[in-house]
């Protein structure tokens, strides 16, 4: 029997061409079957989408897409289809646990809801109430569909989620008993997530293969060829190590840590942790590991995870060359952009799933896959499962986000046969935080003594105590002096964005007329003026004997390939000091360069609404404390493995409150932990309605998700800054009235390096230096109130330099 009802339209030689609702639902179970990263799922995904646009059987759905093919005007949204197919699955076994984990993804397929609201109603019941909305779909919908067929698929379905749930209660039974039910919760949570992102990614799929005319068997991700490009990769990769000189201590110890990573790597973990020095080849190492891992155990992806951008950029690049194979590493962040319309279009299709088999991105990206309420983040749930997950520098995750982030890789390492490597010089103890701790990670490499002695490079003073309030800005800008005097090569890293410019103009008028040549880098700068700013830098150090001071914010800290002999640190965690290190006789110029932790006054630099380098100071100073008066107990290192112990120690005491992400809602405190939990806030004003069951899904995705953000954005404006003529040029097409909306997007990708976030504060100041472009969406500030030196200012700039 031929179906003519319809699911999509598209006009093609001025000929309507329709899609049946059976087709459609056909195609998105054949894709979300295929492509479901969990085999144990697999046949459960199918299921859903076969369902999953059962309401477009609605009389009232025919006759908005016949309006449509009319041309008569219609709102999106209007009519509801999203809750026929949980409707019918819902006669198969009403109100069991397992109908709801699988009707949920269909009521959400377009836009993620709360299972449990604010004001206590449950969705499955709200839907259900809905009898309009299921009107004549049954006997439509089984015209086609041969019911007892999907019924048995059902009940193998449900036995699948059955067996899910008992999984998950037996892994309970290990945990503390007040953590149980919040640990359970949590991991069901998640499972919806990755039913709803298959169903997401399925139905997009098939509708966008259908609007241009493509097959659906194009879009289906073969697991099995990817065997065959990990031994390729492999292969080009030892090659390409091979090329490394090996004729010093330092690259034997690098070519031992990798061997040991790719031994590993074949190794049957699931969870990890790469602890070694700066300088150690990490990144190539665990790429190492990822590549002998995804071959040794059959996985989709390798995703290597950076929290900054200015490491993702050089890292991507070096990983890259180090695969052989460009065209299978997606890039994916902000300020990627692609010349051709083509390179772009194929860019976005890779970059809406993370269908490539190696993804390089941020730490923003990744974390809003796993949390944010935003469709497009949910459809790269599935591909982040049966994967290697490479978090590069973790001790950069946000404090706030530290439980659901354990959960999230507990569940992946656990259930999702993902393996999870955290890399780092300076491990966080996220396995020894007092609940919803991580997993015990197996530690890939431990290097002996006579290993890390030769990664020593440096020498870290604590000088804290030269002044009792701490250093004016002046006194600092005599200490460097001073230290130039002696080391000619000197990096300073202070806390704020104001310090490092005062310091900065105090200095350039002491050095008038001296053999200094002076630098200023931090993000009141664009990302444009700051890469060449460290290309003129790096240039220098290494081709000329010129004596060089910069200034900078912690932009410098992590992933600049940078080495000056001598670095003062503003007080700050000792991970940033063991950074700024980093940034110290980096490739071993002399014996020992000095690091000097130095103190600023409030007036100098004032971080008192700063909470995460407050918190990081006072845990260094009881470090420092500690360290004076037994330092052989630290080995006389204050970058030692008991002195980073100690610091994470003090440092996540006092901000174990901080880790479930607190948020007010309604009038009420919460955590976004409890709301992608069990909810329990809510849930207990209502259980007596539900009358004492704990089989409904309860949680709030949608608010916690729309809550939800890595970095806040609250109170800051991105404008762009007239930097060079590229900018300009750029700026002025904007300006044109008749620009086409793809040219207007094209041109804005490419000026995010050339855009710098500002206070609100300091836009009202700026005031009309503030002009804006494309109905108000783009700020552009004056080339007036920019320095290629300082980045933005507050007062005219007298002379700016174009290059």
């Amino acid at each position: 029997m031929v179906d003519s009802y319809i699911a999509h339209i598209r006009n093609e030689n001025d000929k309507v061409i329709i899609q049946s609702v059976s087709e459609h639902n056909s195609n998105v179970s054949f894709l979300s079957e295929k492509n479901c990263s969990l085999e144990n799922l697999s046949p459960i995904t199918g299921l859903i989408g076969n369902f999953h646009d059962a309401g477009k059987y609605r009389p009232e759905v025919q006759e908005y897409l016949q309006k449509n093919i009319d041309g008569e005007k219609t709102h999106r949204g209007e009519v509801n289809h999203s809750t026929a197919g949980g409707y019918l699955m819902e006669q198969f076994a009403a109100g069991s646990m397992e109908v709801q984990m699988m009707a949920f993804p269909i009521y959400c397929h377009h836009g993620i809801a709360d299972a449990l609201s604010e004001n206590g109603k449950m969705l499955a019941d709200e839907r259900l109430k809905q009898r309009e909305n299921v009107q004549q779909v049954p006997e439509r919908f089984y015209q086609y569909n041969d019911k007892n067929k999907l019924e048995n698929q059902f009940c193998e379905s449900r036995k699948r989620l059955a067996k899910i749930l008992g999984e998950l209660q037996k892994y309970a039974e290990h945990i503390d008993i007040k953590e149980r039910n919040l640990h359970k919760n949590f991991f069901v949570g998640m499972y919806e997530r990755i039913l709803l992102s298959v169903l997401i990614d399925s139905d997009w799929s098939d509708t966008a293969c259908f609007m241009q005319n493509e097959r659906i068997e194009d879009r289906i991700q073969e697991v099995r060829g990817r065997e065959e490009i990990w031994a390729e990769c492999r292969e080009y990769f030892l090659s390409y190590m091979s090329s490394f000189p090996k004729d010093s201590k330092l690259s034997k110890i690098r070519t031992e840590i990798l061997s040991r990573c790719m031994t590993q790597g074949e190794q049957a973990g699931s969870l990890y942790r790469l602890t070694v020095p700066t300088g150690s080849g990490k990144t190539l190492s665990s790429l190492g590991f990822a590549l002998n891992n995804a071959l040794a155990h059959g996985k989709k992806h390798i995703i290597y995870v950076a929290p900054f951008t200015s490491i993702l950029e050089q890292n991507a690049e070096e990983i890259r060359k180090a695969v052989g194979n460009p065209e299978i590493v997606l890039e994916h962040h902000s300020n990627v952009f692609h010349e051709q319309e083509e390179d772009r279009k194929k860019y976005d299709l890779l970059a809406e799933n993370w269908g490539s088999p190696i993804i390089v991105t941020t730490a923003v990206q990744f974390l809003n896959t796993l949390f944010s309420a935003s469709s497009k983040n949910i459809r790269r749930m599935n591909n982040i499962c049966n994967s290697v997950i490479i978090f590069d520098e973790i001790q950069a995750l946000p404090v706030r986000t530290i439980k659901m982030f354990n959960l999230a890789v507990n569940f992946l390492s656990g259930f999702c046969e993902s393996t999870v490597v955290l890399c780092s010089a300076t491990q966080p103890l996220l396995d020894r935080i007092p609940e919803c701790k991580l997993n015990y990670p197996m530690d890939i490499v431990r290097l002996d003594k006579m290993q890390e002695d030769l990664f020593l490079r440096t020498v870290i003073h604590d000088k804290t105590n030269l002044t009792g309030s701490g250093f004016s800005m002046e006194e600092l800008g005599e200490l460097i002096l001073k230290r130039a005097e002696e080391e000619e090569r000197v990096l300073t890293i202070v806390n704020t964005k104001r310090c490092a410019e005062q310091t900065y103009k105090y200095l350039r008028e002491r050095c008038e007329g001296s053999e200094y040549v002076l630098y200023h880098l931090s993000t009141n700068m664009c990302p444009q003026n700051r890469q060449d700013m460290l290309s003129e830098i790096k240039k220098k150090l290494k081709e000329t004997d010129e004596k060089i001071i910069c200034i900078a914010t912690q932009v410098i800290e992590a992933g600049v390939d940078i080495s000056f002999r001598c670095v003062i640190r503003s007080l700050a965690g000792l991970d940033s000091v063991v950074q700024a290190a980093g940034r110290c006789n980096r490739n071993k110029e002399g014996e020992s360069g000095n690091v000097y932790i130095i103190k600023m006054s409030k007036e100098a630099e004032n971080v008192s609404m700063l909470r995460d380098i407050v918190k990081a100071q006072e845990a260094m100073e009881r470090v420092l404390y500690q360290f004076e008066k037994q330092p052989q107990a630290f080995e006389n290192r204050l970058d030692s493995e008991r002195a980073v112990e100690m610091y994470y120690g003090f440092y996540m005491d006092s901000r174990k409150e901080e880790m479930s992400y607190l948020v007010s809602i309604a009038g009420r405190d919460d955590t976004l932990l409890n709301m992608l939990s069990a909810n329990a806030k809510v849930w207990s004003s209502v259980k007596q309605r539900y009358k004492g069951s704990h089989k409904f899904l309860k949680q709030a995705f949608k608010t916690a998700g729309d809550l939800f953000e890595v970095i806040p954005e609250d109170g800051k404006a991105d404008v762009v800054v007239e930097y060079d003529n590229t900018a300009k040029e750029l700026i002025d097409t904007l300006r044109n009235p008749y620009i086409s909306l793809n040219e207007q997007q094209q041109v804005i990708r490419k000026l995010q390096k050339y855009t710098v976030g500002i206070s609100d504060w300091l836009r009202r100041e700026l005031g009309n230096a503030i002009t804006d472009v494309c109905d108000g969406r783009i700020l552009v500030l004056s080339e007036n109130y920019y320095s290629r030196e300082t980045g933005v200012s507050i007062e005219p700039v007298i002379e700016f330099t174009n290059f």
